[in-house]
């Protein structure tokens, strides 16, 4: 099966919490990229270089300390710029079935 065709660009808009918007660049990502450690805590992580860093310190490296929105935003805006995105599935450890969080989990939680 041939790959799919994805077009990127060289910039994208990402959401902040301050509900504003910044523009990120795929040269500010592959700077902040050099000095964004891996990090196997966080669940949503960008393949850059050969590195697998986590989404959310990268594009907030990247925006030079802007917070994105939540970790969505940021895993779309590196999506948008071509990255490849990881994401870890959590698995029950009593039933060995995958974790799936009620709505209210997921609107309490916060990273």
């Amino acid at each position: 099966m041939a790959p799919e065709h994805m077009s990127t660009s060289a910039s994208t808009r990402v959401g902040l919490k301050d509900g504003t918007y910044a523009v990120l660049t795929l040269a500010d990502v592959a700077v902040a990229a050099l000095h964004t450690s891996e990090d196997e805590k966080y669940d949503v992580l960008a393949v850059v270089g050969g590195k697998n860093v986590p989404a959310l310190v990268l594009v907030r490296n990247a925006l030079k300390g802007q917070d994105p929105a939540n970790t969505n935003a940021a895993e779309m805006a590196l999506h948008d710029l071509g990255f490849s995105i990881l994401v870890r599935r959590r698995f029950d450890n009593a039933t060995g079935e995958p974790v799936r969080l009620t709505r209210e989990q997921i609107n309490n939680s916060s990273i």
